[in-house]
C-alpha cells in the first residue's frame, strides 16, 4: 500500500518508536514542526530528508516515496548545507528576568529587528537578551527560543529546565523550574541571586525553551 507522505512519516517514526520530541531534539528543530509535518500542514526542507531517512533507518527513496522530493536534490541540498533563515525577533529579555513580548503591545516604539538562524522551520518565537541581570546563563544580544501555546501547568519533564513563564497578574519571566518545597509544589528561579524565588507561582502559561544561540 502506498501512503501520502504525512501518513508515510508518521509511520516510519512511529515504527522506529521514537516520540515527536525526541526526533526534534534530533533534527535540531522544534517538535511542533515535526507534528506539522505528519498533519500535511508543512513538509520537510530537501536538505533535512537524508538526515530524517537515517534517523528512521529507511532509504532516501522509501522516505521520498512520489511526493516528498528527489532523492537526488534532497542529496544535493543536504550537501550544500543548511540555509539560514532570517526570523523577526518576537520580544526581548529585559531587566530582572522580565520578558518583553511585541505581540503583547510593549513594542514601545522599538523597530522588530530580524535575525539569521541557523537552521529551517523554527515555528515558534524568538526573543533576544537586552538586559545583564541572567549574565553568564545569558549575555545582552544572545536569543533564545520558545514555542506557543505553551502549557497551563508545569510538567516532571520541565524541572530544572529554563523556561518562559506568563504569571497571573501579567508577567512574563525567564526562570528555571525547580521542585518546590512543599510535596507537589513548585519555585520559579533565577540566575540572579538578588531577584527572589517565585513560590508555588500562579501561572497563566509555561514554555520551555527550545534553543539557545551564543
Amino acid at each position: 500500500m502506498t501512503y501520502d507522505w504525512p501518513t508515510r512519516l508518521k509511520k516510519l517514526r512511529n515504527a522506529t518508536r521514537l516520540s515527536q520530541a525526541k526526533v526534534a531534539r534530533e533534527l535540531g528543530i522544534s517538535a511542533p514542526s515535526v507534528a506539522q509535518w505528519e498533519i500535511g500542514r508543512t513538509k520537510p526542507s530537501l536538505d533535512r530528508l537524508p538526515a530524517i531517512a537515517r534517523l528512521y533507518g529507511v532509504s532516501l527513496e522509501t522516505l521520498c516515496g512520489n511526493d516528498l522530493g528527489s532523492p537526488k536534490e534532497a542529496i544535493r541540498a543536504a550537501t550544500m548545507g543548511p540555509i539560514p533563515t532570517k526570523t523577526p525577533i518576537a520580544g526581548y529579555v529585559a531587566g530582572a528576568d522580565r520578558i518583553v513580548l511585541f505581540e503583547d503591545g510593549d513594542c514601545n516604539g522599538q523597530s522588530i529587528d530580524e535575525i539569521e538562524l541557523p537552521f529551517r522551520e523554527y515555528d515558534g518565537l524568538v526573543l533576544q537578551v537586552t538586559g545583564e541581570s541572567m549574565v553568564p546563563r545569558y549575555k545582552p544580544g544572545e536569543v533564545i527560543g520558545i514555542t506557543l501555546p505553551g502549557k497551563t501547568s508545569p510538567s516532571i519533564k520541565m524541572l530544572g529546565r529554563d523556561v518562559v513563564v506568563r504569571l497571573s497578574d501579567g508577567q512574563t519571566v525567564i526562570k528555571t523550574l525547580n521542585i518546590g518545597p512543599d510535596r507537589d509544589s513548585y519555585v520559579l528561579t533565577s540566575v540572579n541571586p538578588m531577584v527572589k524565588p517565585i513560590y508555588n507561582p500562579d501561572i497563566e502559561w509555561i514554555a520551555p525553551i527550545d534553543f539557545h544561540i551564543v
